[in-house]
């Protein structure tokens, strides 16, 4: 369906970038991505997503807010203890109206998954549930005043393979967080646009460290599962 005078007007500027024309912005509103994760690093992510206009943001969180998700864009202090999942969920329906954030269920349907989990563990195993249902996906991860983002488009390294991060210590409050937040959004929408700027099959890592971003290509691990052709 073509975009309508609201979508037109609200996407304008968007839509005079490289690559992105109204059929890509179309395409962004039919996208479904599987949010894993509503934290600090995810509240730049969603917002951007919300922004950029995806049409449906599929959020997974089961955590209860927290003292320090005040530091987040997203939540207040007044709301600790309430479900972080519906605070997020309020928050980017005030953000705009073009996006649908709704809680992920099984049956879902993704076509496309960010992952900002808390923990190395807890990412890694989002990462291959997403890479064994055949999505792409992208993962932002902290590790204290630093952290790294790695986009896993179909057929590229896993997260596994890609991830060198140090210890996987909690974001800080402040600029790093943010910053993988919406890097891990905009490689996301490159993703879905079609105008990420990779060869099939390839992968990179964004690493954040004292504000300054640096990116690698990504390289498979000998023997890996991601490797092996996929199951029909």
């Amino acid at each position: 369906m073509a975009l309508s005078e609201a979508e037109a007007a609200r996407y304008a500027r968007q839509l005079t970038l490289p690559g992105f024309v109204p059929a890509t912005q179309e395409f962004l509103r039919s996208a479904r991505v599987h949010v894993v994760g509503a934290g600090e690093v995810a509240g730049p992510a969603l917002l951007y997503l919300a922004a950029s206009g995806v049409g449906t943001l599929l959020l997974d969180d089961a955590l209860d807010l927290a003292s320090e998700d005040a530091a987040s864009w997203l939540y207040g202090a007044g709301q600790v203890g309430e479900p972080r999942i519906y605070a997020a969920i309020a928050a980017v329906r005030g953000a705009t109206s073009l996006s649908k954030p709704r809680p992920y269920a099984t049956g879902s349907d993704p076509s496309a998954a960010l992952v900002c989990a808390s923990s190395p563990g807890t990412a890694r195993e989002a990462a291959e549930r997403a890479r064994v249902a055949g999505l792409p996906h992208v993962v932002a991860l902290a590790d204290g005043e630093s952290g790294e983002v790695v986009t896993v488009p179909r057929g590229a390294p896993c997260y596994q393979c890609a991830s060198r991060l140090a210890s996987g210590a909690p974001a800080r409050p402040g600029a790093v967080a943010a910053a993988l937040g919406a890097l891990a959004a905009l490689e996301l929408v490159q993703i879905l646009a079609g105008v990420v700027d990779l060869p099939p099959g390839a992968g990179r890592r964004v690493d954040v460290a004292g504000g300054e971003p640096q990116t690698h290509r990504t390289t498979r691990v000998a023997g890996c599962a991601c490797g092996r052709p996929r199951l029909p």
